[in-house]
């Protein structure tokens, strides 16, 4: 059986405003939390610890994940947390 490496989604941040303060912040990249709830995968930006111990399964977000099993693979794409691109064989 197929396995997979995970990379999560992202999203560049970066300054909010015009003032020129704003040109002082760098843009950064922050990756998303997938999170398992109940059979469900969906994302988050800040899980607490509290929440990462209620769900099912989560990989955080700005890591890799080795070992994603294709089923799994396929359960991410069907509920929309991830593309193809998200994924590479192993």
């Amino acid at each position: 059986m197929a396995t997979y490496t995970l990379i999560t989604p992202t999203l560049e941040q970066g300054p909010i405003g015009g003032h020129r303060l704003h040109t002082h912040f760098k843009q950064r990249t922050k990756g998303y939390t997938i999170v398992n709830i109940d059979g469900t995968y969906s994302l988050t930006q800040y899980p607490s610890q509290d929440d990462l111990e209620t769900y099912t399964a989560y990989y955080m977000g700005g890591c890799i994940h080795t070992g994603i099993s294709e089923a799994i693979k396929s359960e991410m794409i069907a509920d929309g947390v991830v593309t193809e691109s998200n994924f590479t064989a192993e």
